[in-house]
């Protein structure tokens, strides 16, 4: 698993993320008031690089290798658990920015590349080979929008701000996004499996 994904990683692209990411909360929290908006800019790049992860320009070849679509998630997969380790240790340095919420920040993460994650798996086992070059995009933008734009706030609360924002109803929203990433995520990769010993 450790040479396949030395080798299908994009590094160059996830350090540039991390460091991006890294520089995005630190700008928080200099100006948390100001710059509010940089932190949910930054879940939407962080899920972006999770989702890029699990791209497959060869998958012409590699979808007819023995090594199957889970085995191959799972490999990528410890990369996307790096993705969140980093996010986590970003979050604690950065800690005073977020009014006293961060670990709901840093579960805005987790639940972001969960969700991310799911969706390139499944688009990969429908055979699309590079969904993350859409995925990535609508990603960020929809941070972007979400973060800067804040529509129906009232409504879908995934960025709250200051001390007495929605932190709950934010917490129920990311909840929500993470089951959706699971239940996904498990029903691709069991298709995946039975489409597999079928072909067998």
């Amino acid at each position: 698993m450790a040479r396949h994904a030395l080798r299908a990683i994009p590094w160059l692209f996830v350090g540039l993320a991390t460091a991006l990411i890294a520089v995005l909360l630190r700008v928080v929290e200099e100006w948390p008031y100001t710059m509010w908006p940089l932190q949910g800019i930054a879940v939407g790049l962080l899920a972006a690089a999770a989702a890029r992860l699990f791209d497959e320009p060869a998958a012409m070849v590699v979808d007819t290798l023995p090594r199957h679509l889970a085995w191959r998630t799972a490999a990528r997969g410890v990369v996307a658990l790096g993705l969140v380790a980093w996010w986590l240790v970003v979050v604690a340095w950065t800690a005073p920015a977020y009014f006293g919420h961060a670990g709901d920040v840093a579960w805005q993460g987790a639940a972001a590349v969960l969700a991310a994650t799911a969706y390139v798996t499944w688009r990969r086992s429908a055979g699309t080979p590079t969904p993350a070059r859409a995925a990535g995009t609508g990603l960020v933008g929809g941070a972007v929008y979400l973060a800067l734009a804040r529509p129906a706030e009232d409504v879908i609360v995934l960025f709250p701000y200051t001390e007495g924002g929605p932190w709950a109803e934010s917490r129920q929203w990311w909840a929500a996004v993470a089951t959706v990433g699971v239940v996904v995520l498990a029903v691709t990769l069991s298709e995946a499996d039975r489409r597999r010993t079928l072909a067998s």
